[in-house]
């Protein structure tokens, strides 16, 4: 990629108990939803209820744009994990980066152009976000045990509370209904490799087991472009490895009252650049759900879930040991090396977090005015400790590791919400959909200091209790002027309370990134309209939706005590009477609610069968977001696109059967132009051009037991990036995704 610079003057376990509401009732309708998706019909969204509605409404007639991901869908894409499957559907901004491969501290599941942890990603209605880190934890789903995904877009608050900002995903995975069983082998290049396994057990027609056993492999590839790895001495790929067994029991007391226990380890281990560069987590988790049916019109969803995490993350580095220079970390291109290269770590950090939640759900079916009411209640209680220590860089050869400082975070959040939903249809052809939800969250037990290693001298301690309130309303309709033509619309508010990152961990030393216990929510007002046209060969969509967010989570850079906020104080001064910035290394980074932003745009998409073995799909979206104010100290230009994240993206793709027994799957992805820098050099704006990434796949059924598929992604190599980096260090770029192929056999016995 050649680089460009573009002028232009300058002139919400997680949204808390939304999560809950969405775990009482999502694994309730996630039966009746699975079934009916099933091959012959994967592509007819009228056959498809989204259990993430709480209400059984079908995918054609939500009120939000929607997609219903399928078994299909999910065989024809060329891609091995989640997020890359994610990352073609209209309407996502992610990172050509794999997560398995980048660090899931930086993980983002952005959509509409929003930033990180304003999407809502469930797993049966479960929460598989990061306690801690608010990210998604990709590393716990393997596609092979997927049945379908719905992502609904748009604010959801209104149901789900916290983090259902931008929109939603509801992973629905398959369940046993015989004692068959499923393994899948797959290898490509990058030394990719992945095995999953899944048995079913049916144990008789009150009970039924699966156990499935999932690994994912691979060692990656270097993500620094290579005219600029002289940069980084010793520098390996990004490698991982994903581990996941999961025993999951689904059961019938009595003719009335049905539940399911499922029970999991999750292990992710990342080696990042360096030998002394690793991000391990070690996460086992549970739930447990009861469902009790009063009649044929109203049920009782009971809903419990935990998981605990235990993390521990070294942040690897090398220099050359100069003997006249010391250790070098900014070497210039042509330097001579003179002594061996030291490899050592500039930061440890032992994490440990947990969840607890349970919910409570009560649906009741009426009539075909009143069609239904859904009322729940929730609580989340999540508490961590973090402790980091920092490195500064080596003294000598022999002694890799300099203790420079260490830092103590821990804190507990509680939530507690309750939501109400009703739909009613006061004609045949419209559907109105009402909901609310009033969430309550208190942050209490937070400590955070910093020790520096030459003196002992403790900064910081323990920080005051806050508490926060919100209430979140959206309203939907869903008219059918006829058979084959719909109108959507909805309006809604929504929100994203702060994270333990955000509020108690500070890390860092020169400068500082400091804790802000103080910390609102970002909120988020929206709307949105659209149209479909569906018949039998051809559908075709289009949605304009606008957002308002607030109170945006940032950070800036303090350079002196004056004015500086108290946590920063009280971390980095080492006086009282004469205050500093001396603890924190003469700077220091805080987090702030002091900015605000928009983001609009249009999403078109279409399929259509041309004939019963070919079949053409298409999108285009168009979303402008941008800050509309900020802080002073913080130099993002105002109304100007935000980096990372193309104005404009589509995808062009065809599934043909030549016969019943072989599929072939192309698709043209396109990434538009987008700015990657907007802060190095005023007034100017540096970008790149738009990408156009070629993928296709092919499968064959050698009998109804054995499946044999190929894939390859990215097929003409094409490099590039799409993070955000400053022009001055070219070498902080990271190149997405290169040419990859695998190709994988499933059996079933």
């Amino acid at each position: 990629m050649k680089e460009k610079a573009f002028k232009r003057s300058v002139g919400p376990m997680y949204g808390s108990l939304m999560v809950c509401a969405l775990a009482a009732a999502g694994p309730a309708f996630a039966e009746d939803a699975s079934t009916q998706a099933s091959p012959d019909n994967a592509t007819s969204l009228g056959t498809v209820t989204v259990s993430a509605s709480l209400n059984q409404t079908l995918a054609e007639d939500m009120p939000l744009h929607t997609t219903v991901i399928t078994q299909d869908d999910i065989k024809n894409s060329t891609s091995q994990t989640l997020d890359q499957l994610l990352r073609t559907v209209p309407g996502f901004n992610f990172t050509g980066v794999p997560a398995a491969i980048s660090d899931p501290t930086g993980q983002q599941t952005k959509m509409r152009g929003l930033g990180n942890a304003k999407v809502l990603v469930l797993l049966d209605g479960i929460p598989i976000i990061d306690p801690f880190y608010l990210t998604t934890q990709f590393h716990k789903v393997a596609l092979a045990d997927v049945d379908h995904i719905e992502v609904i877009r748009g604010g959801t608050s209104s149901l789900w509370g916290n983090m259902a900002v931008a929109g939603m995903v509801n992973i629905v995975t398959k369940r046993p209904s015989d004692n068959t069983g499923v393994v899948t082998v797959g290898a490509g290049n990058h030394g990719t490799a992945s095995l999953s396994w899944s048995q079913n057990f049916k144990v008789s027609d009150a009970l039924a087991l699966n156990l499935a056993v999932n690994q994912y492999r691979t060692d990656g590839y270097i993500t620094t472009p290579s005219p600029y790895r002289w940069k980084f001495p010793r520098q390996r790929a990004n490698s991982a490895r994903d581990t996941n067994i999961e025993l999951s029991a689904y059961f019938r007391l009595t003719h009335s009252l049905n539940g399911f226990l499922r029970l999991g380890n999750h292990e992710q281990d990342q080696h990042i650049g360096y030998s002394y560069g690793r991000n391990l987590q070690k996460n086992p988790d549970g739930a447990l759900g009861l469902d009790q049916r009063f009649d044929k019109d109203s049920s009782l969803s009971l809903r419990a879930w935990a998981q605990n995490v235990h993390f521990t993350k070294y942040n690897g580095a090398t220099c050359y040991y100069q003997l006249a220079g010391g250790c070098l970390n900014s070497n210039a291109k042509d330097q001579v090396v003179s002594n061996d290269v030291v490899e050592y770590y500039s930061q440890y950090g032992d994490l440990h977090y947990r969840e607890r939640g349970s919910s409570l759900t009560y649906s009741r079916f009426f009539n075909a005015f009143f069609n239904s009411l859904q009322v729940g209640i929730d609580y989340r209680h999540l508490s961590a400790k973090d402790s980091e220590s920092f490195f500064a860089t080596p003294g000598s050869p022999e002694i890799p590791q300099v203790l420079n400082a260490t830092g103590y975070g821990r804190g507990e959040q509680t939530f507690g919400g309750a939501f109400v939903q009703a739909k009613v249809s006061p004609l045949d052809v419209l559907q109105l959909t009402f909901s609310g939800r009033y969430d309550s969250w208190r942050n209490t037990d937070q400590v955070h200091t910093l020790t520096k290693a030459s003196t002992g001298v403790v900064s910081g301690g323990t920080l005051p209790s806050s508490s926060k309130s919100a209430f979140n309303p959206g309203l939907g309709l869903h008219y059918d002027a006829t058979d084959t033509w719909s109108f959507r619309g909805a309006t809604y508010k929504a929100f994203r309370a702060p994270g333990f990152n955000n509020t108690t961990r500070s890390y860092g030393v020169g400068p500082t990134t400091v804790a802000n216990p103080d910390l609102g929510p970002e909120t988020m007002t929206g709307w949105e309209v659209g149209s479909d046209y569906r018949n039998d060969a051809v559908s075709l969509g289009a949605t304009y939706f606008r957002y308002r967010i607030k109170d945006m989570i940032a950070t800036y850079r303090i350079t002196s005590a004056m004015g500086a906020p108290q946590p920063v104080l009280s971390l980095c001064s080492s006086s009282a009477a004469a205050p500093n910035l001396t603890n924190c290394g003469g700077s220091a980074n805080y987090y702030t609610n002091d900015q605000n932003g928009e983001s609009h745009g249009v999403e078109l998409d279409g399929s259509w069968r041309i004939a019963p073995s070919l079949k053409l799909g298409a999108y285009f979206t168009y979303t402008h977001t941008y800050l509309t104010s900020e802080a002073s100290s913080i130099t993002t230009p105002l109304h100007v696109q935000l980096v990372g994240i193309p104005e404009k993206t589509g995808s062009l793709d065809a599934t043909w059967n030549p016969t019943d027994r072989i599929t072939m799957y192309g698709q043209m992805f396109y990434a538009g132009p987008m700015y990657l820098d907007e802060t190095t050099t005023h007034g100017t704006n540096y970008g790149q051009g738009g990408n156009v990434i070629y993928n296709a796949s092919a499968s064959y059924a050698l009998n109804d037991n054995l499946d044999l598929s190929a894939s390859m992604t990215n097929i003409f190599g094409k490099k590039y990036s799409e993070n955000a980096y400053a022009v001055t260090q070219p070498w902080s770029r990271t190149l997405s995704m290169p040419r990859t192929f695998f190709v994988s056999a499933t059996v079933k016995y």
